[in-house]
């Protein structure tokens, strides 16, 4: 991770995390809490968050349109996370897994924004003069803001959610797991596994009901894993 100092956006630092370091950092701390599985299975996501923060996860109405909080201390330790029970009121598929996406985008923020929340360093992340507490929600994060559903949201300056929206995959869908499901999509080629096109589908679905995610989580894990219309990355 590198920092820098900027006056741009609601904090004095920005913090910059190659996507691989926050596939590591994910995947370090499930191992941590010995709740990365061997064999491909859905990530117990709230267990991990009350494990590795050593937390309770509250579930409470936090306003319309807003998903879930992250709460710091001024030592920028994590303190709480608070997650809408409407996520998945309707009790669907889709919205227990909204859910769990959720979770995992607060649990990106819990491991990789600690930093941003300690005491005299930053600004309220809504522009106020209200220093962090522990009953503060220093992150409250909408809709928009959860690639749960519709994919990743398009990049608009908030690295901060852009970032927590990446650890989603870190988080419920380890590379070393998803791997092991792809193998039997992939093919053997001059760069390492290649994805066929006419099977790109089948492993997305495959990898939504393996590990409890959403097709639009999946969808982004694959593309990642094995790009359309460029070379294909090694695992």
């Amino acid at each position: 991770m590198k920092e820098f100092r900027t006056k741009e956006g609601p904090f004095p630092v920005r913090l910059l995390y190659e996507i691989e370091e926050i596939d590591q950092i994910c995947t370090d701390a499930l191992r941590s809490k010995r709740l990365l599985p061997t064999e491909p299975e859905p990530i117990k996501i709230d267990l991990f968050l009350e494990r590795y923060f050593g937390v309770i996860v509250d579930y409470k109405d936090l306003g319309d349109g807003i998903m879930g909080s992250t709460v710091f201390n001024s030592m920028g330790v994590v303190t709480g996370f608070i997650i809408s029970p409407k996520i998945e009121e309707d009790g669907t598929t889709v919205g227990e897994r909204r859910s769990r996406s959720t979770l995992a985008h607060e649990g990106g923020h819990g491991l990789l924004h600690p930093r941003l929340f300690i005491k005299d360093q930053t600004g309220d992340l809504f522009g106020g003069a209200v220093k962090p507490t522990k009953s503060t929600p220093n992150f409250l994060c909408r809709n928009s803001d959860i690639g749960a559903v519709g994919g990743i949201p398009k990049y608009d300056g908030r690295w901060w959610e852009w970032q927590a929206n990446r650890a989603i995959g870190g988080l419920l869908l380890p590379k070393k797991l998803v791997a092991t499901v792809a193998a039997r999509f992939t093919s053997e080629g001059n760069f390492g596994p290649e994805l066929p096109e006419a099977k790109r589908t089948e492993l997305e679905r495959e990898i939504a009901k393996t590990f409890d995610v959403n097709p639009a989580v999946a969808r982004i894990r694959v593309a990642e894993m094995f790009p359309v219309d460029r070379e294909q990355k090694r695992l």
